[in-house]
């Protein structure tokens, strides 16, 4: 683990570029600035983004809300679909086509498609997206380490919860623990 800028990180993605299809993954707890991260790298070497977000997983509410916080991990992102419907055609210079989670009804996946076109660099951005089952389309995994008193300002101004968050924090702090601990991304970037 290296503690890092996003100017070195852009820097690392532009190296790694240089041997082919690079995919970056930019994880962090919720409101730490994965996006906003995402958004700086997009410059370095024609960067595409794909939102980790859009691969929610479809389930029932009342069986996600009954998942203890391991089992969430497991099964909140739908991480085969993200795999293979977006990293595998976009590491093999292919468009990623996909239909993705619709946010505003919720429990369905959304009508529209989502097109991705083929990039030298894939940043993926979003919570668990450098889970260890993606490590083998991940050339870089990059944390988002943002104090945790400016990641509940940021998610109170989202305003946008109904307890969920308590549940979805419980979840991030097992993966951040136990599946991803800090030591175990090879870039950390402090969020701002």
């Amino acid at each position: 683990m290296i503690r890092s800028s996003p100017a070195h990180v852009g820097a690392h993605v532009r190296r790694l570029a240089s041997r082919g299809v690079v995919t970056v993954a930019i994880d962090g707890y919720s409101g730490s600035g994965k996006s906003t991260l995402a958004g700086r790298l997009a410059p370095y070497g024609g960067a595409t983004v794909v939102t980790a977000d859009d691969f929610y997983r479809v389930m029932d509410d009342a069986v996600r809300r009954e998942l203890a916080p391991e089992e969430a991990v497991a099964r909140y992102f739908d991480w085969e679909r993200l795999r293979d419907e977006a990293l595998v055609p976009l590491r093999s210079g292919l468009r990623a086509r996909y239909r993705p989670y619709d946010w505003a009804t919720g429990g369905r996946l959304a009508r529209r498609t989502v097109q991705i076109p083929p990039a030298p660099v894939v940043v993926v951005d979003g919570v668990y997206s450098a889970r260890p089952e993606l490590a083998a389309f991940v050339d870089l995994s990059v944390l988002v380490d943002t104090p945790r008193s400016l990641r509940a300002q940021r998610l109170a101004e989202r305003g946008d919860d109904d307890g969920w968050n308590a549940r979805w924090d419980v979840a991030e702090q097992v993966y951040f623990t136990v599946v991803r601990p800090p030591e175990s991304f090879d870039l950390v970037v402090t969020g701002s």
